[in-house]
């Protein structure tokens, strides 16, 4: 009973795991000295990506029907 709604959620799981891939910086080279706004680069994407985590967390909760 528990199936279809154990599908349905598995795209949640991957869009979190996309994300986590995004919020460390493990990718980024170490030498990369890009700067935006007086922070390195890697810092804006990590923060973006922390407040796209965020709303995304928000909406599953508020969209769940449970």
């Amino acid at each position: 009973m528990m199936e279809p709604q154990r599908r349905s959620r598995r795209w949640i799981v991957v869009v979190y795991l996309g994300l986590l891939a995004l919020v460390i910086p493990w990718y980024w080279p170490a030498d990369d000295t890009r700067h935006a706004f007086g922070l390195p680069l890697w810092v804006i994407v990590t923060l973006i990506a922390l407040l796209v985590t965020s709303v995304f967390t928000a909406w599953v909760f508020l969209t769940s029907p449970e």
